[in-house]
């Protein structure tokens, strides 16, 4: 058996949460693991269950859905070496995760990989009887996270031949494709039937998912030296993940900068924002009040056009001939303003007529109330309506 118990693999954090996670097995096991020795260690069928009330907090099948078990069947151990097994893999593979994660990412993922595996397990096996127990589940996820973060890292690991003691490096990558290939070997042996090994390979399989979502995300700093940079010839600080995870600690970092600033009075800013507006159209700058007003709008400050600078700037993107800039603010005045709705309705249409778009105008005037128009504004909007059928008769064709 190939031991791990260090690596050269940058460790950013102390490994409480893996410490933490080792001492409360131990405690559960000797006060309350034993005597549940019957049940083999991971998984056992058409065995008696374990007694009294400690069959309660292994992961059973056949009796519904138990969440509290999905917990507590990874504290459970069915003997010492059981229990020592699965303390030095959690510790080597605790050490590499939670020294790149920090204590409270580690714990989460451990505990949701655990927890997710066995709510998956007891639903799969519901109409059989048995029980499982034991942290290799969830360990083997977190082996599956190691292979994905630093594969190119080494285990100093030992080898037990006879009474002697072989110690080496082994790259992390060679070490979990041991171990791996080894559970498939006997779930192969095995006739692919459910066992300790099944339960090794879906903890691994729900462990990938989970570690690539968090270097994706950014929420692991691999240096670029994770599986996915080392397999595109892509490494460093350089590689595909590497500059992705840089670019989330820069945002990170402005985020936290920008709260630190201290807070703006924001009615006093709309203010200000609006008296700027104000001038920016008095010297004919239509350009930089709205980018100002976009300004206020972008910030989140709640408040939008006042109705004389929203009819100053249609009126000088009318006057310049900028007709696709004016026509967003007809557009915005209507909604907002109930003057002048008519007029402002009739020349934006004649922008869409202009700008040969017949049928986007005629469902427009469609969509119009006559009943508050006047005669003459009714036989404006019908010559409107002619102009746009001629358009189209005439076999213009209408591009959005």
């Amino acid at each position: 058996m190939l031991i791990p118990y260090s690596t050269d693999a940058p460790i950013y954090h102390y490994p409480i949460a893996t410490v933490t996670l080792i001492v409360i097995n131990v405690i559960v096991f000797f006060g309350v693991s034993v005597g549940v020795s019957e049940v083999s260690p991971q998984v056992a069928f058409e065995l008696e269950p374990a007694p009294d009330w400690r069959e309660e907090l292994l992961l059973q099948y056949g009796q519904g859905l138990r969440p509290w078990q999905w917990i507590t069947n990874m504290f459970m151990h069915a003997n010492i070496v059981h229990l020592v097994g699965n303390m030095i893999f959690l510790w080597s593979f605790g050490l590499v995760l939670e020294g790149k994660m920090g204590w409270l990412l580690f714990l989460t993922v451990y505990v949701g990989m655990g927890c997710f595996q066995s709510f998956l397990l007891q639903t799969s096996l519901f109409f059989l009887d048995g029980a499982s127990l034991g942290a290799s589940g969830a360990i083997f996820s977190l082996m599956a996270l190691v292979v994905i973060f630093a594969p190119l890292n080494c285990y100093e690991t030992v080898l037990w031949i006879m009474i002697r003691p072989l110690f080496f490096e082994t790259p992390i990558l060679v070490f979990c494709g041991f171990y791996l290939a080894m559970n498939l070997f006997f779930f192969a042996l095995s006739g692919a039937s459910f066992g300790t090994e099944a339960l090794h390979l879906v903890g691994f399989f729900v462990g990938i998912p989970m570690g690539l979502v968090l270097l994706f995300r950014g929420c692991v700093d691999c240096e670029g030296f994770d599986i996915v940079s080392h397999y595109t010839d892509k490494k460093g600080t350089e590689s595909i993940i590497g500059v992705r995870q840089r670019k989330v600690r820069e945002a990170k970092r402005d985020s936290r900068e920008l709260a630190a600033l201290p807070k703006i009075d924001q009615a006093q800013l709309r203010v200000n924002l609006s008296g700027q507006i104000d001038q920016a159209i008095q010297e004919g700058n239509v350009d930089l009040a709205v980018a100002l007003q976009s300004k206020i709008a972008s910030n989140n400050l709640g408040a939008t056009w006042k109705e004389p600078q929203l009819m100053s700037v249609i009126q000088h993107y009318m006057k310049t001939k900028e007709y696709a800039k004016a026509e967003r603010f007809l557009e915005r005045h209507i909604e907002l303003f109930d003057d002048h709705r008519f007029p402002l309705q009739m020349r934006l249409i004649k922008i869409w007529l202009h700008a040969e778009r017949p049928r986007h105008a005629l469902t427009y005037m469609r969509g119009l109330n006559l009943a508050f128009l006047s005669d003459p504004e009714k036989r404006d909007l019908r010559k409107l309506a002619e102009y746009a059928q001629s358009q189209i008769q005439s076999g213009v064709l209408e591009a959005q």
